[in-house]
């Protein structure tokens, strides 16, 4: 069994009895556990065991772990990517294929097992989130630039890479962010996944007002990470004019940011593969990442 290296923070807090199984993905170059909910300074209060299907989703998630790809040697130059799983919040799906990809292009990608939050407890959730981001900062061995580490997340996961965007503190968010088909605007969910994802997020008995703090259009100021949106017109679950919302908020506050709406493909962006690809790299390079 592949090495598991850890890198846990020195706390102390005592969350009871922490008998659930957790397991790893075993199809990446290395595995980084951060921490679990007894070494973590919030807990998602998870006790049941860990669950990954078919080496595609996890669910039920009490640790935080790394699923490094490293960057092709000769393409590196030194950009990280931390890659948040989307799954209503309440799985994770791996988009491996992604993760390979970014390293074919020398680009080290993390996909990122996150404590789900749990019924309203997503302390835990961002505290992977932007966990992994300071992670890979130390990851210089790699090849990494700490200054070139930046974020990315599909539908749920692209919500939470765009909270990362604006609630690390001014100096240490992201250089980028890269959202897919991202759940942008809480308030205004209304199918049958975004209420299951709202009670995962906000708990039970959630408030409008909650939904509309969490809303990530409405975080956006001048030092939000640079981002990139790349969403579906024909997408049943989150529309695309709510990208165009926190495209909107990104113009507005002078950030960097460029949209790109496909006419078709539903939830997901895997009938534009080549083209998000194009992008990705185009962008990049106009951010000054790569040459």
């Amino acid at each position: 069994m592949k090495k598991i290296l850890t890198f846990a923070l020195a706390f102390a807090f005592a969350w009871g009895a922490s008998a659930q199984k957790t397991i790893s993905f075993e199809g990446s170059d290395e595995i980084v556990r951060l921490w679990d909910n007894t070494t973590a300074q919030h807990s998602n209060y998870e006790t049941r065991d860990e669950m990954l299907r078919k080496n595609k989703s996890f669910s039920q998630t009490s640790s935080c772990e790394l699923y490094i790809f490293k960057a092709a040697a000769e393409k590196n130059q030194g950009v990280a990517i931390a890659m948040y799983p989307g799954g209503s919040y309440t799985r994770l799906n791996l988009a491996v294929w992604l993760a390979k990809w970014y390293a074919s292009q020398g680009i080290t990608a993390a996909i990122v097992k996150y404590r789900l939050p749990n019924y309203g407890h997503n302390d835990a959730t961002l505290e992977d989130a932007i966990g992994a981001v300071r992670y890979l900062r130390t990851r210089t061995d790699l090849g990494i630039d700490p200054a070139k580490v930046g974020v990315m997340g599909s539908s749920a996961g692209g919500h939470l890479a765009s909270w990362v965007s604006n609630a690390m503190p001014d100096g240490e968010k992201p250089a980028f962010a890269l959202l897919h088909y991202a759940w942008i605007n809480l308030l205004k969910s209304n199918s049958g996944a975004a209420d299951k994802a709202l009670m995962q997020l906000l708990g039970k008995d959630y408030t409008e007002q909650e939904t509309i703090d969490l809303s990530t259009y409405r975080m956006v100021t001048a030092t939000t990470s640079p981002t990139m949106l790349l969403l579906c017109d024909n997408d049943p679950l989150v529309p695309s004019v709510d990208g165009a919302e926190y495209y909107e908020a990104l113009v507005r506050n002078g950030v960097k940011a460029t949209m790109h709406i496909y006419p078709y493909g539903g939830h997901s962006v895997k009938k534009h593969v080549e083209e998000l690809q194009s992008a990705v790299l185009a962008w990049l390079n106009y951010l000054g990442l790569t040459k």
